[in-house]
C-alpha cells in the first residue's frame, strides 16, 4: 500500500489515502528530452514545471516533466515532456538539473543543453540505504544545501543519508533521533540556516486518522560535523510538518497543514497555531506564538502559512460559517469542501483579509517563489488541472494552466 505522507502536503481527498503502488511510465535516464521547444538557443531562460497526472481510479499516475521559456503563457502543455513513474520531484544545483521518482530511490542527473534539451550526467541509487520506497527530492523528502552537499530524509526512522550532488556519491548518514512510536507514521519537515538544519517530527497514524497533538520534537543539527545537537520536545501548537520558511531578519517560522481545522472544529484537538525560532537561537521562541483564530482570522481556523517578503504572509482560511458541524462530521471531508480562502496579513501588526480577486476553494496550495516572482499553484477539486496565481500588489493575477497536479517551479537558467 501506497504511505500515504507523499500525498499530506497536497491534501488529497479521503479516498486517496492508502493508494496502491503507483504505476506508469519509468524515466529511462537516457538523452534527449522530450517536448521542448523548437528554436530555443542559448540566450532563451528555462524553466522546468514538473506536474502529476492520476489515473481515473486514482490508483496510478504519471508525471511529466516540461521545460519552456516563458511562464507567461496560457498554458503550458505536457504532451511531449519526459514522463517519469509517480509523483516526479526536481531540482536544479550548480550545472545540474535533477530528476526523481516516488516509486524508486533514485536521483538521476542531466545537463541543459543549449538548446533545452537534456542529457544524462549520472544517477545514484539509494536502494541499500533504508529509504522509504516513495522518494523525493522535494522538500518533503530531502534538504539541498549546496551542490556538493544535500541530505535524502527517511520518514521511516528520521535517519538522514547524505551524498554529493557534484560526484554522485553517497558520504555519509546521521542516525535518527529516538522518536518513532510503534504504530504511528513519522511526518517532518526541516529548513537549513547557515550550518545547522532545524526538523520538526510530528507523530501521526493515517490509518486510524490519529494526529497526535503532542508530544513533538525540534531536533537541530550541526551540518559541519553531521550530527544531531539537540531534541527538544514541544507541546504548543500540533501538526507544525507545514514548509517552514526564514524571514529577512533570519528568524524561521513553523506552522501546521491543512487536517488541524477539521480536527479542531470536529473534536477536542488544539487549535491551529504558528511557532519561531529567532535568528541566532537554536529553540523555539517561549515568549511568541501566532493562534491564527484569535490573532488573525476573526476567530476562523487557517493553516499553511508561509511568508511573501516584507513582513507579509498567507494563510490558507477555513469558512466553517458554510457548513454544519455535528457529531457526524467528518474531519478529512472539511479539508475537500470549497470552503477555503487564502488571506495575506502583516506578521507584526496580525492584520489582514481575503485576497479579494480570489474565490473560495478546496484546502491546500503551495506556493513558489521563482526568478524573483511569488505564485500560488491552486489545483481544482479532482487535481486534475492546476492553475498558477502570481501575487503582484495584493491581488492575484491569473497565469498559466497545466494539466495535473503542480506544486514546484525550477529556473533552470
Amino acid at each position: 500500500m501506497m504511505h500515504t505522507r507523499w500525498f499530506s502536503w497536497l491534501s488529497l481527498a479521503p479516498w486517496l489515502v492508502g493508494l496502491p503502488h503507483l504505476t506508469g511510465c519509468e524515466d529511462d535516464g537516457g538523452g534527449g528530452s522530450r517536448g521542448n521547444a523548437s528554436g530555443i538557443t542559448a540566450e532563451d531562460p528555462l524553466f522546468s514545471v514538473p506536474s502529476e497526472v492520476y489515473g481515473a481510479d486514482f490508483a496510478t499516475s504519471t508525471s511529466y516533466i516540461p521545460i519552456v521559456t516563458s511562464l507567461d503563457v496560457d498554458r503550458i502543455a505536457i504532451d511531449d515532456a519526459r514522463e517519469v513513474d509517480g509523483r516526479g520531484s526536481v531540482a536544479k544545483l550548480g550545472n545540474y538539473f535533477y530528476i526523481a521518482s516516488s516509486s524508486a530511490p533514485i536521483v538521476n542527473r542531466y545537463e541543459v543543453e543549449d538548446d533545452g534539451t537534456l542529457t544524462a550526467a549520472g544517477k545514484l541509487d539509494f536502494s541499500n540505504h533504508g529509504v522509504p520506497e516513495f522518494f523525493s527530492i522535494d522538500a518533503w523528502g530531502a534538504v539541498l544545501v549546496s551542490p556538493e552537499k544535500a541530505y535524502i530524509f527517511n520518514g521511516n526512522d528520521g535517519s538522514h543519508v547524505i551524498w554529493n550532488p557534484s560526484t554522485m556519491k553517497i558520504t555519509g548518514e546521521i542516525a535518527g533521533p529516538d522518536v518513532v512510536k510503534e504504530g504511528y507514521n513519522l511526518e517532518s519537515v526541516a529548513v537549513v540556516r547557515g550550518t545547522r538544519m532545524y526538523r520538526i517530527f510530528t507523530i501521526l497514524n493515517y490509518d486510524t486518522w490519529e494526529f497526535l497533538a503532542a508530544p513533538q520534537y525540534l531536533a537541530v543539527y550541526d551540518l559541519e560535523k553531521n550530527e544531531l545537537l539537540d531534541l527538544v520536545e514541544e507541546t504548543r501548537c500540533p501538526q507544525l510538518y507545514n514548509r517552514p520558511f526564514t524571514d529577512e531578519n533570519g528568524d524561521i517560522y513553523f506552522s501546521g497543514w491543512v487536517w488541524t481545522p477539521g480536527l479542531a472544529l470536529t473534536g477536542d484537538y488544539p487549535k491551529s497555531c504558528a511557532l519561531r525560532i529567532k535568528s541566532g537561537q537554536d529553540s523555539f521562541d517561549a515568549g511568541w506564538q501566532l493562534n491564527f483564530a484569535d490573532d488573525v482570522t476573526d476567530g476562523r481556523e487557517a493553516g499553511v502559512m508561509r511568508y511573501l517578503g516584507n513582513g507579509k504572509a498567507m494563510l490558507d482560511v477555513f469558512y466553517d460559517e458554510r457548513v454544519t458541524i455535528d457529531e457526524n462530521t467528518d474531519p478529512q471531508e472539511l479539508v475537500n469542501t470549497p470552503n477555503w480562502r487564502l488571506w495575506t496579513f502583516d506578521l507584526d501588526t496580525r492584520s489582514g483579509g481575503p485576497i479579494e480577486n480570489l474565490d473560495f476553494k478546496a484546502g491546500g496550495y503551495t506556493d513558489v517563489q521563482v526568478d524573483g516572482r511569488n505564485f500560488l499553484m491552486v489545483p481544482n477539486e479532482d487535481y486534475s488541472e492546476t492553475t498558477a496565481y502570481e501575487l503582484l500588489d495584493g491581488q492575484a493575477q491569473a497565469g498559466f494552466e497545466i494539466q495535473g497536479s503542480s506544486y514546484q517551479m525550477v529556473k533552470l537558467r
